[in-house]
């Protein structure tokens, strides 16, 4: 099991950051989109990935391609 972090948007528009333990990341994925979660796949990573890109960068959208798998 893996920890991935996601950056969402709930049903009213309000993003929101969910950190959960899956197999694979898209797995994760399609459990927040059944829970009504708009999910930008290029913002799911795994946790540190995660953690480095908010920590350490501006957040552009370039900052969450790389490394992208």
């Amino acid at each position: 099991m893996k920890t991935y972090k996601a950056i969402v948007k709930d049903q009213h528009g309000n993003m929101e950051i969910i950190e959960s333990e899956y197999r694979r990341k898209a797995d994760f994925i399609r459990d927040l989109r059944r829970n009504g979660y708009r999910v930008n796949p290029l913002k799911v990573k795994e946790k540190a990935e995660f953690d480095r890109i908010m920590d350490t960068t501006n957040c552009h959208i370039w900052d969450w391609l790389q490394n992208n798998h």
